[in-house]
């Protein structure tokens, strides 16, 4: 790889960024940077126009997460195959989009961005875009999920592809993976392997509890979760099965315990009973679907696709759990 140049000048000071003391790569040569960008960030592709063209880079990893940065002076493209890992753009200033299977999502200091592995993504940075980046391997954070729920996950891992910078923790996300950029400096003396396997977990931790997925509604869950693991396989297979119609029989077949003992283990470690967790599960799932983007999807269709036959009922027990009208959150997204 050409060795990174410094006589470039970006908006801002380039020993100001994360991660400074770790360049990758430092440019005005758009070969040069997609070069980088392919070797050392594992992309497929990456373009843009050598007129006005500046980037910077940086990244370091440590036992399954790896933490960058890039600062882009002019437009700029990156293209992902099925990656090994979740990411999250952490955007710091600027604006860009990052398109991942069926979801879009426009990037800014307030809205961010959270990749699934295995999910082809193309990200397209605008001019004088800077982001944070923080990538855990799919391993590292499914052997998390499974020590947080005590079960071995039965599905894979995926995440809602928005992110807001004032949503559920997000900014202590930021902080967290800003304070350890600055501790890994190649430059210095490594840090004790106990210390660094704790930043790995509090960062794997942290993105689990930040980032929304089909586990968060048992993680959210304040108590320890002692309920019989039949109680699990109904909520599991409600999840699995949320775009289907679901009966207490159902539920009683796939875990072979009666009705009356499902709905009272329910109401003991749950607090409520499994249609009404089905309920919120098709909820979330609608919202998901509204925040897509996804022009030919309507309000109407999104709640027909997730079971919900009155629209009224729908709008009324939509806004009770998301704070908001369906209507509304279609049209922020727009």
């Amino acid at each position: 790889m050409r060795q990174p140049e410094f006589d470039v000048h970006l908006n801002a000071d380039p020993t100001s960024y994360p991660l400074n003391r770790a360049p990758v790569v430092h440019t005005r040569d758009p070969e040069a940077m997609r070069e980088a960008m392919l070797t050392v960030y594992g992309a497929d592709n990456f373009e843009a126009d050598a007129d006005g063209f500046e980037g910077f880079g940086s990244y370091v990893s440590f036992d399954g997460v790896g933490l960058g940065f890039c600062a882009y002076a002019a437009p700029a493209v990156a293209e992902f195959g099925e990656t090994d890992f979740a990411r999250v753009q952490i955007a710091l200033g600027g604006s860009s989009r990052t398109s991942a299977g069926a979801a879009s999502v426009d990037l800014d200091p307030q809205n961010w961005c959270v990749s699934s592995a295995g999910t082809p993504s193309r990200l397209e940075f605008g001019a004088d875009y800077r982001q944070m980046i923080l990538r855990i391997t799919a391993a590292t954070l499914t052997t998390a999920l499974a020590a947080l729920l005590g079960v071995q996950p039965r599905s894979k891992l995926t995440f809602d592809a928005g992110l807001r910078s004032d949503d559920r923790g997000a900014l202590a996300l930021r902080d967290l993976a800003l304070h350890v950029a600055r501790h890994v400096d190649p430059a210095a003396p490594a840090l004790p392997p106990a210390m660094l396997r704790e930043m790995q977990q509090a960062l794997t931790i942290s993105f689990l509890s930040v980032a929304r997925h089909n586990y968060s509604s048992q993680l959210d869950r304040d108590a320890p979760d002692t309920a019989p693991d039949y109680v699990r396989v109904a909520e599991e297979f409600i999840e699995a099965s949320w775009n289907k119609a679901i009966t207490i029989v159902d539920l009683a077949a796939v875990t072979n315990v009666g009705v009356r003992s499902l709905f009272k283990a329910f109401q003991k470690h749950r607090g409520y009973s499994p249609m009404a967790f089905a309920k919120a599960v098709r909820l979330d799932k609608a919202r998901e679907m509204l925040q897509s983007g996804a022009p030919s999807r309507s309000v109407t269709s999104v709640a027909f696709a997730c079971g919900f036959v009155n629209l009224g009922h729908f709008a009324n027990d939509y806004r009770r759990r998301h704070g908001e009208l369906p209507s509304e959150t279609m049209a922020r997204r727009r």
